[in-house]
């Protein structure tokens, strides 16, 4: 079966990139799009039609994006309309359109432009005019709609696509609904993979944090321990086997990524070649699990370092013996500028970027935790949790730092979703902190 959709003139690939998203990948449904004189989308099936606003989509070409209406959330009761869908809550927000619902045998008809605010989340369009930004030059979630209206905790569009998939349904009951298969996705962030000193003095002083503050006797025993010796196996940052065995144990395969380059202060000491470096290199790919790209501090914005970076660690994968495969990864601190950072990964081969949580807030970025193709607006993949945003920014205690990121985890799973968890290996050092990574896998 093929549904008929009709929408309005104009924007004609961003009209067809979302029904590509939507229609296509996430519920699986084959489509046929032609362009109609009319003011609204309807999509007709063999038991009737379903109408919904066009509001984002509308903007006149010649206007487009600069002239986008911003985002004027009125809650829905979405679930009182369409029981069976699964939603985190029973009102939804409704960015874009109304929040009026006319069901009708053969024919329901929606304020809500569901497409409109699925397509300003994926593609972060808020984020093209980026002027509130944070130390690193980061748009922060502070100055985004989903902090500001409150459903930075909701994978939004995954819920809209939940109704769309539902009214359909109401229409032709035959239709199947997609399948549901959540998953826990961890990823580690290769910053610091050994924290040796090099400084007496300045171990003693972290042992000591480690006995006042952490109250963790053994890890300022291995600290000392590892300094003194220069063991790298005993070095308190080298946490890798002890997260590759929890991962398998769990039947789980991690990601860990390697900054290849950089000259800033926050890039990292360590060098692809060091051969300690390549062991590790070869010991994670041979244990299953995946090694990706966290391209440099500068990087975001510079095409050729993420290409010449990506290149560097695919040169070092060759060095060790080992196919990586498709290289994806994030961007180290996060840094995204929208669309460059987009393009320079299409651009350098790489298969997916998962850079796009919040740094100050965890929560659904892009409105999801579903991979999806990029679209880049001007020229006409995603995080949920990273344990700096909940420990470091927020400041949280571990216990109410659990409950967030079991919280996320739920609602991933309740629209059969990916948790991206991102832990980075040198903040595994502690009992308590591992306690607390455990309990994030196993929530």
């Amino acid at each position: 079966m093929t549904i008929e959709v009709a929408t309005p003139p104009g924007l004609e690939a961003e009209r067809d990139w979302i029904l590509s998203v939507l229609l296509g990948e996430r519920l699986g449904l084959a489509y046929r799009r032609r362009t109609e004189d009319r003011s609204d989308v309807l999509l007709r099936l063999p038991g009737g039609e379903l109408t919904l606003a066009d509001v984002l989509l509308a903007t006149p070409e010649g206007s487009w994006p600069q002239a986008a209406p911003r985002p004027e959330p009125v809650e829905w009761e979405a679930a009182a309309e369409f029981p069976e869908a699964t939603l985190v809550e029973p009102t939804v927000p409704v960015l874009f359109g109304t929040a009026e619902a006319t069901i009708a045998p053969g024919s329901i008809r929606l304020g809500a432009d569901l497409l409109g605010g699925a397509f300003f989340l994926l593609t972060r369009l808020e984020e093209l005019d980026r002027v509130e930004l944070d130390a690193h030059g980061r748009f922060p979630a502070s100055a985004s709609a989903a902090v500001r209206f409150g459903f930075l905790e909701r994978p939004l569009v995954d819920e809209y696509v939940e109704i769309l998939g539902a009214a359909l349904r109401r229409l032709l009951p035959g239709l199947a609904p997609p399948a549901r298969s959540s998953s826990l996705v961890p990823s580690h962030d290769v910053d610091v993979p050994l924290c040796r000193a090099g400084s007496l003095a300045v171990t003693a002083r972290r042992a000591l944090v480690d006995l006042v503050r952490r109250r963790d006797p053994a890890l300022a025993g291995r600290r000392l321990a590892a300094e003194l010796t220069g063991d790298p196996a005993r070095d308190v940052c080298n946490t890798f086997d002890w997260i590759m065995d929890e991962h398998e144990a769990r039947g789980l395969r991690g990601a860990f990524y390697f900054i290849a380059g950089g000259d800033s202060p926050q890039d990292a000491s360590y060098a692809l070649d060091d051969p300690w470096i390549e062991e590790l290199l070869r010991r994670i790919a041979g244990r299953g699990h995946e090694v990706g790209l966290h391209p440099s501090y500068e990087s975001y914005d510079a095409p050729d370092r993420i290409a010449a970076e990506a290149d560097a660690l695919r040169a070092a994968c060759e060095r060790a013996g080992i196919e990586p495969g498709p290289l994806g990864g994030r961007q180290h601190f996060l840094r995204f500028a929208n669309p460059v950072t987009w393009r320079a990964w299409e651009d350098a081969g790489l298969s997916y970027d998962s850079t796009l949580g919040f740094a100050d807030r965890p929560g659904f970025r892009c409105g999801t935790c579903f991979e999806y193709p990029v679209f880049d607006v001007p020229a006409r993949r995603p995080l949920v949790a990273m344990e700096a945003s909940l420990l470091q920014y927020l400041a949280l205690p571990d216990g109410e730092a659990a409950e967030l990121l079991a919280r996320l985890k739920r609602r991933c799973a309740l629209v059969g979703g990916s948790f991206t968890l991102l832990w980075h290996n040198d903040r595994l050092q502690s009992r308590a902190r591992r306690r607390l990574y455990l309990g994030a896998l196993d929530a």
